[in-house]
Order: structure tokens, then C-alpha cells, then sequence
């Protein structure tokens, strides 16, 4: 670590050590999708001293975003979500190695490349994007990093980390392994397996099933969304500490109107 390394990251000092602050330094995250959940993450880990980052996403900014997305504003409506979080975050700490793209995870190729030279891979993309999130565990899992898979759920967050000796994400969904990625038919995931844990205020079934189903938009607001940001990026540093974490098939819930948390199986 460099001088001016150290004053930056100065006040982490006594919760990392010397020793594991020197190991975020040289560290590698991905993060696939910088929305609600990935961006702000971006923002996180590089205030923990993470000293490269790689990030991508294919969506634009919109209206809708306002409420909840790191980077979002009325000046950047249909700008790249990847390109405005770049240049929001780069300024943070010019040491800090930024490879984005606006590319996202389309196929295999993508996912390989994003996975390549990486500790640890956060997905952060949409619901539904079952395809996108397999290719994406398979690559790190091949590479045999970790990947966390989390979401905001309302005012709360639902996260896995899967070792990469440990069960695929076909499996902690309930699907065949060699299921056939490109039939979407075939990658229908039951509610109970997306929101094993249902927050005391969601009381329309019918409402969760149509989200589910992709026939409307998932009710979501910036404190879920900070709250999974903040929760991907200490389970990224955790794990690349060499921290014990809860790990696939066990899943973290926590819902900060209920009061509740939840650590089990799925």
C-alpha cells in the first residue's frame, strides 16, 4: 500500500487489519447489473479499498430508478447505467482499476470474460434474468470463486453465496442441472423458492404471483435496495477474507420493518 492508499483508508484500520486491508487492495469484484442493488455496491466496496472492480449492465436510466438507484437523476435519464456509475465512482479513488461495460451478460462468451481474473462475483441483475444468472455461476464456479446471488425485498434483502465446491444455482432453484438454459419455459422457478420468507406487509398473493410471472414490476424502494447493496458487498469482503459466511443452500433474510432474520436452508 502506497501513502496515500493508507490515508484513504486510514479509519478502516482497527476493523480490517493491516494484512486484510493490503488484501482488498489487490482484489478483484465483479458485479453484474449496477441498478438498485449493484451500483450503490460499486460505491461500497470502493470505500472499503477493493482495489478493482468490474462492472457491466446493459440498461439505461429511467424515471422509475429515481427512487431507489445509485447514480440515477433527472440529468442522466437515458444514459447507461454502467457508464454513470463509472464515472461517478472512479473519482472516489483514482487507484482504483474500473473495467465497465455496457455489454451485460448475453451468453457464455460474456460471462467467461466478466468471470475471468476475479475473487468474487456479485449478481445484481433482475429478476427473471434466470438464463443470465446460470452462465454467470457456472463461469465462477469453473474459475472456482464464490458468487452471491441478492435482491431487495421490499424493506429487506435476500442474499446466497455459493461456494464453488458446493450446489449450483439450478439446484438451490429447484431445477434439473442440465437444464436446458435456452427454453424459458423451462426455467420457470417456483414463489417459494424466489421468497422462501414472505414480509408481514406483503399481503396480496396474487400481486407476488404476477410479479413472478413477469406481469408487472417488482414494488421496490431505496432502503431494500441500499440494505442488499450494503449486505453483497460485506459478504464479498467476508469471503475474500477468508471469513466464515453462511453458504448455499442456506440463504441470509433480513427485513427491517419486521425486525426479522433469517439464516437456513431453502
Amino acid at each position: 500500500m502506497d501513502d496515500q492508499y493508507r490515508a484513504l483508508f486510514s479509519r478502516n484500520i482497527g476493523l480490517f487489519t493491516e494484512e486484510e486491508q493490503d488484501v482488498l487492495s489487490k482484489s478483484t469484484i465483479s458485479i453484474a447489473g449496477v441498478g438498485g442493488v449493484g451500483g450503490l455496491a460499486a460505491e461500497r466496496l470502493i470505500r472499503l479499498g477493493v482495489g478493482h472492480l468490474k462492472i457491466t449492465d446493459p440498461g439505461y436510466f429511467e424515471e422509475s430508478n429515481v427512487n431507489r438507484q445509485f447514480g440515477s437523476s433527472m440529468l442522466n435519464l437515458g444514459q447507461n447505467k454502467a457508464d454513470v456509475v463509472y464515472k461517478q465512482i472512479k473519482v472516489i479513488n483514482p487507484q482504483t482499476q474500473i473495467f465497465h461495460s455496457d455489454a451485460g451478460i448475453r451468453d457464455e462468451k460474456d460471462a467467461n470474460i466478466f468471470a475471468d481474473d476475479s475473487d468474487f462475483v456479485i449478481d445484481a441483475m433482475d429478476h427473471g434474468l434466470f438464463k443470465q444468472s446460470i452462465l454467470l455461476q457456472r463461469a465462477a464456479r469453473h474459475r472456482g470463486i464464490h458468487y452471491l446471488f441478492t435482491a431487495a425485498i421490499g424493506f429487506g434483502v435476500i442474499a446466497a453465496v455459493f461456494d464453488p465446491e458446493g450446489i449450483t444455482l439450478e439446484e438451490y432453484n429447484g431445477l434439473p442441472v442440465d437444464v436446458d438454459i435456452n427454453d424459458p419455459a423451462k426455467l420457470m422457478v417456483s414463489m417459494d423458492k424466489i421468497l422462501p420468507v414472505i414480509p408481514s406487509y406483503a399481503k396480496d398473493m396474487n400481486m407476488l404471483q404476477e410479479i413472478i410471472n413477469g406481469k408487472r414490476p417488482v414494488p421496490t424502494n431505496s432502503i431494500g435496495a441500499g440494505l442488499a447493496a450494503i449486505f453483497a458487498a460485506s459478504e464479498a469482503t467476508n469471503v475474500i477474507l477468508g471469513k466464515d459466511v453462511p453458504k448455499a443452500p442456506n440463504y441470509t433474510y433480513l427485513d427491517l420493518v419486521d425486525r426479522r432474520l433469517v439464516t437456513q436452508p431453502i
